[in-house]
């Protein structure tokens, strides 16, 4: 009788090694084909991403340049959202909603920027320029700097001047004269041959209070050009910044000889004739002319800071008119040569009270420039 329990045993195996190892090869390349087919894929949809990217930064810098900004930051929202690895366009977003007035949520925008790519030229110029829109100078500045010596792709010399120039511009409007004059010495001698850059350097020279510098620049393009009006109302203009008034104006009329229809020349003349007659410190003046004129020069101030503090300062505008009543001395309380020196300094305590509210007036040129000869 037969043992159902028992089995026949199983025949042995019929593959070779060698068909075993080929079975498996095989195997092996069908996976790794698969791997690389799905790298391919994957490769392939990140170039479609990339390229879609770049053709909806592409369209954003476009429209931009036709003033839709809009629709220019709907296409470049786009492009930052599909590749983060281009900081171009998470800038050209941020800078466009800069220029859009949301200068908060640029910020937003460029902070994790920052934090993936600190070293990013690009990313750290924007940053200055929206800190620089929120009055955040210091900040500011800072991301100025690193702008200037970051990693920039292209022209990156470009870039930089570019960022410098900007950061010069703010500390010349901020009137930071020592950190403007900081950045503008190791750029004097930079290109000699850019004549448009040299004024441009000089100019700021005027403003960082070294006209001397700038009068040196303007000679030595007058040597090399001196049928160049510009020039010579520059170095006008820092003649005047050192007291030079009568050079000044002689400076302007030479200017207006090279350039008779220019009337920007005809209002800079007119200007050094506003100092000259206004300032009570010129040599060569009457005791009783340097009374008249300093009296004028406290009256003008307190017109100047009246204009600018009423709103702002009221309680400094009520210690203004006390100030005023006050130039109504008695006779004989003091000596004209007292009065002359007593006037000149409660004007220059006036003009110090109202700096950093009342800057930029272009009505109050010629007393700023008088002001400014006084300090020195």
């Amino acid at each position: 009788m037969t043992d159902p329990v028992a089995q026949e045993p199983l025949p042995p195996p019929t593959a070779t090694a060698s068909e075993f190892i080929l079975t498996l090869t095989l195997t092996l390349v069908a996976i790794l084909l698969l791997i690389a087919g799905d790298t391919a894929l994957a490769k392939a949809d990140r170039e479609a991403t990339r390229s879609t990217a770049a053709e909806e930064y592409r369209v954003g810098v476009n429209l931009i340049a036709h003033k839709r900004l809009p629709d220019a930051i709907d296409h470049l929202r786009t492009a930052a959202t599909l590749d983060r690895d281009k900081p171009v366009y998470t800038v050209a977003l941020a800078q466009a909603m800069l220029v859009q007035g949301r200068a908060a949520d640029a910020e937003q925008m460029l902070i994790p920027l920052l934090e993936r790519e600190p070293h990013d030229g690009g990313a750290n110029l924007a940053m200055a320029r929206v800190l620089a829109k929120q009055a955040r100078i210091d900040e500011a500045k800072s991301y100025y700097h690193r702008a200037i010596y970051e990693n920039w792709p292209g022209d990156a010399a470009r870039s930089r001047a570019i960022a410098r120039f900007e950061l010069i511009d703010l500390l010349a409007q901020t009137g930071a004269r020592q950190e403007l004059l900081s950045e503008l010495l190791p750029i004097q001698d930079e290109s000699p041959e850019d004549t448009v850059l040299r004024k441009r350097v000089a100019n700021y020279f005027v403003l960082a209070g070294s006209p001397a510098k700038a009068s040196d620049i303007y000679r030595d393009l007058l040597r090399k050009s001196p049928r160049d009006a510009e020039a010579y109302v520059g170095l006008g203009r820092a003649a005047l910044a050192m007291g030079n008034y009568p050079v000044a104006r002689n400076d302007f009329l030479a200017a207006q000889r090279i350039a008779p229809d220019d009337s920007s020349i005809t209002a800079t003349i007119k200007l050094a004739d506003s100092v000259i007659a206004i300032d009570p410190t010129q040599r060569g003046l009457g005791l009783d002319e340097q009374v008249r004129r300093s009296r004028q020069l406290v009256q003008m101030t307190i017109k100047s800071a009246h204009k600018c503090l009423d709103i702002e300062a009221p309680q400094v505008a009520a210690a203004l008119d006390s100030v005023a009543r006050s130039l109504v001395a008695p006779a004989g309380v003091v000596t004209r040569a007292q009065s002359v020196d007593e006037n000149i300094s409660l004007a220059g305590a006036l003009w110090r009270m109202r700096e950093g509210r009342c800057t930029g007036r272009p009505e109050d040129e010629a007393l700023a420039l008088v002001q400014d000869r006084i300090a020195q």
